[in-house]
């Protein structure tokens, strides 16, 4: 097998440089062919998506409930709140006013709410009225069931009578007849303490929410963004809308300030910064590799075509993206700006040879020359990459699949278009290069480099021993986006004003809309009893109560109609009128038997659908769904313990549950990472020899210890991120070492044959090999090492570990088969 792939090596190099260019030219057009047919096909699902929480992995642990959580987070997360602040009451509402007039009627957003919506107390009152008799709370209802001596029932008339008498209703007293109970009254005060026990400290003021806090006067604006307004990456979305109507109006209003609140908020701030760092990343990268190749090569045509080709690279990895996912992160964007360091590197081993060695006489030679070291560096980066395809994560996916469409086409480029280029008149021309041979020279010798390399894998584990502590493989959500400046004061002023800081939810299931509100039901009043009432909740069936519960409630209403002729008389009517009155009131009742208030049946009005917005999530796949939403988590372990039995409820905590499940998927990385080193050693051993594969292959190695070493010392913990960092280095630095084998193999003769029929190379060529090297890592290192400077986390987790695990492949590689492998290499040669 062994040598069937070192014939397809010499095979390949044997190949017509016009079938190379066919294989570039193909590779190229499908992928174009195929993105102008998905943007045809799929015009509106094409797009960069923005979306901070997209950033993290679904979660894998409720795949019952996943749908219903989906759809829950995708009403959610497009909330946002303005709160306009002023000393001044009257100021706070005009400017609110003045900026819900810029906003009304644009199309980022899918509603938009300023006034306390008095106009429909008309809607509401008459909603409460026509099933006064199915809305009697379960409470209430089974203190009247229960009592036997009817004295409960008795309680209810006379509380009724107090209230009529009184004066102190909220209606006015024109129901009398219809209504001798007051329980449209009574309903209405439940259905407010149901909002207040949702847990928002605003309250309506002139036809406004607004609260007083701390000597300032806060009004709210409440919208929910539109699909269009969502797009957080196009310059015309509902936020960029919302801070230009909200700075105009606080340059013309002194003493006005806004507070603003919700994930569409962060999402843009984070997608702002990512876009600013892509350009910095990108512009420094590229401006610090064109100096270099320009000082290096003294010559602007290696520059250009490098930096064609890393432009062609990146642009076929954003094309392929597109085409496979539909929708790409901005983030993989920034990742893929690593492509400016990595994708180079196939163009600097040519132009090298292209520039400073004068003993391969064109373009196939160079190429035949390099062919080996590059064709074994695709392969190895390409295992690791196309591993990670297989992670339950799509931004995962979407980076690995990005690097790996992009450095293919950057290795097709160097082999199918640069042997066209033609050679330079006044070669051996490359700056450097004898400087750098000298320096060669000087750490030949064997024993140099065993001792750096012992004392890279002593120092690495000492470390490691000495700071064990801070070896720890957790992860954590909160601490991947920093909240800062003026978005953390605003969350947190806003969350003192509104009081309301939800940390989970619980999610309910039935077969059926009844099914979930009798479960919804259930767990209620477990969690009234756990939380001893303390903590306020949103929960559907308090707007909208089950069959079973508004069939008691008609129990309970039942047996007050048996005092209804006595509570007429007690109101005032005459007896006669008294008795035809409950006689009238009866028979009503009667005829509204088998109604319902229900989804299922259309009748629930707008203010309540518009109230349980977040709750009631309805039909999701095979089942329904309703949310019971706490305004504050107070203890996570008393409430995920209400449902740790409850096949149809479950508690999510996106923070807890989202980190657990990084967690996962970080020890599923670690699994691909033994999957790829398996693979990548098999695969070296059709090339090398024991030995040299096992010389090979110790590197990863070392790049953990080291990595885990820096990580455990600046106590870092090792997070998905730095895990997956790895991986991806593991690919990218084998190619060094790769690169030195292959020309310590042709310095000592043992190398293919080139097509000038030339065997071996001089102590030229050999040199310039290990420059070439030195330069790829000089410029994929000013890459990833933009990218550990990123200020967000997951960007930095990557780039840092990738940094440091780079520069250990690298060390290794100028160390590992200096002077004294010749008796290897001969081995090799004996071997093929």
């Amino acid at each position: 097998m062994k040598n069937k792939f070192l014939s397809l090596n010499k095979a390949l190099q044997t190949v017509s440089q016009k079938k190379f260019l066919a294989a570039w030219f193909i590779y190229h057009i499908v992928f174009l062919v195929v993105f102008i047919f998905s943007l045809i096909a799929f015009r509106n699902q094409i797009q960069i998506d923005s979306d901070l929480f997209n950033l993290v992995p679904k979660s894998i642990s409720m795949d019952s409930v996943k749908k219903a959580d989906e759809k829950m987070m995708a009403v959610t997360s497009q909330n946002v709140f303005v709160l306009v602040a002023n000393d001044d009451f009257a100021e706070a509402k005009r400017v609110a006013e003045a900026v819900y007039g810029e906003l009304k009627d644009s199309r980022n957003f899918e509603s938009l709410s300023l006034y306390s919506d008095v106009g429909a107390m008309g809607e509401i009152t008459d909603f409460l009225y026509k099933y006064r008799w199915n809305l009697i709370d379960e409470k209430t209802a089974d203190k009247i069931l229960n009592d036997e001596s009817g004295l409960a029932a008795q309680d209810f008339a006379l509380e009724a009578l107090s209230k009529a008498y009184g004066g102190f209703t909220m209606l006015p007293l024109d129901n009398l007849d219809s209504d001798p109970f007051l329980l449209t009254e009574y309903n209405l005060q439940n259905y407010l303490s149901a909002l207040q026990n949702a847990g928002t400290a605003m309250s309506v003021k002139d036809g406004v929410l607004a609260s007083h806090f701390e000597g300032k006067w806060y009004v709210m604006i409440r919208g929910v963004l539109s699909t269009r307004g969502s797009k957080l990456a196009s310059k015309d979305n509902a936020i960029t809308e919302i801070y230009s109507a909200c700075n105009l109006m606080e340059a013309q209003s002194a003493g006005t300030s806004f507070v603003y609140s919700g994930t569409p908020f962060h999402s843009h701030e984070s997608s702002t910064a990512a876009s600013r760092e892509i350009s910095i990343i990108a512009t420094v990268s590229m401006l610090v590799v064109i100096i270099l190749l320009i000082f290096i090569f003294r010559s602007v045509r290696p520059l250009a075509f490098s930096v064609g080709s890393i432009l062609i690279s990146i642009g076929t990895a954003v094309i392929a993206t597109l085409c496979v996912f539909h929708k790409m992160h901005v983030i993989t964007l920034v990742f893929g700006t690593s492509l400016i360091g990595s994708c180079i590197d196939y163009s600097l081993h040519y132009f090298t040879h292209w520039a400073g060695n004068k003993e391969l006489k064109s373009g196939m030679e160079i190429r035949n020359h390099i062919f080996s070291g590059l064709l074994m560096a695709i392969i190895s980066t390409s295992i690791c990459f196309a591993i990670l395809l297989f992670a339950p994560f799509t931004i995962l996916k979407q980076m690995s699949f990005f690097c790996l469409t992009g450095l293919i086409s950057s290795f097709l480029t160097t082999i199918a278009i640069y042997p066209y280029i033609k050679l330079p008149a006044n070669r051996g021309n490359v700056r450097f290069s004898d400087a750098f041979g000298k320096m060669i020279s000087k750490v030949e010798q064997k024993w140099v480099g065993r001792i750096v390399i012992g004392v890279l894998f002593t120092a690495a584990i000492l470390s490691i021993i000495v700071f064990h502590k801070n070896v720890r493989i957790k992860n954590n959500l909160l601490t991947l986006y920093d909240m800062h400046g003026k978005l953390l004061e605003d969350e947190i002023t806003a969350s003192k004003v509104i009081e309301y800081t939800p940390g989970g939810w619980y999610i309910v299931s039935g077969s059926t809309e009844e099914e979930a509100l009798e479960n919804e039901e259930q767990l209620r009043n477990s969690f009234e009893r756990a939380v001893n009432n303390e903590v306020g909740y949103v929960s559907t069936s308090d707007f909208v109560p089950s069959k079973r519960n508004q069939d008691k409630s008609r129990a309970a209403y039942k047996k007050l109609l048996e005092l209804a002729e006595y509570q007429f008389y007690a109101l005032g009517y005459e007896p006669a009128e008294a008795t035809a009155l409950a006689n009238q009131l009866y028979s009503e009742f009667e005829s509204t038997e088998g109604e319902y208030v229900s989804f299922e049946a259309g009748n629930v009005p707008d203010f309540i659908t518009s109230a349980i917005s977040s709750a009631w999530l309805g039909k999701v796949g095979e089942k329904y769904f309703t949310v019971l939403l706490p305004t504050r988590v107070t203890d996570y372990t008393t409430y995920r313990s209400l449902v740790e039995n409850n096949d149809n409820a479950f508690f999510i905590s996106k923070s807890q549950d989202i980190s657990a499940d990084l967690d996962q998927l970080t020890a599923m990385v670690l699994k691909f990472f033994v999957v790829a080193y398996i693979l990548m050693f098999i695969m070296l051993r059709f090339f090398y020899t024991w030995k040299q594969s096992l010389k090979i292959i110790s590197v990863p190695l070392l790049i953990i210890l080291v990595v885990v070493a820096v990580f455990a010392a600046c106590k870092i913990n090792m997070e998905f991120f730095s895990v997956t960092g790895l991986i991806l280095v593991f690919g990218l630095g084998l190619d060094y070492i790769i690169y030195m084998m292959e020309n310590e193999k042709k310095s000592h003769g043992a190398a293919a044959t080139d097509t000038s029929g030339a065997s071996g190379t001089s102590s030229q060529t050999s040199t310039l090999e290990p420059f070439a090297t030195m330069v790829s890592f000089v410029t994929t290192i000013i890459s990833f090492g933009a990218l550990a400077l990123s200020s967000f986390k997951p960007v930095h987790l990557i780039g840092l570990s990738i940094f440091i695990g780079l520069f250990t492949a690298y060390i290794c590689s100028f160390f590992y088969g200096r002077a004294g492998s010749a008796g290897e290499i001969k081995e090799s040669k004996v071997n093929e």
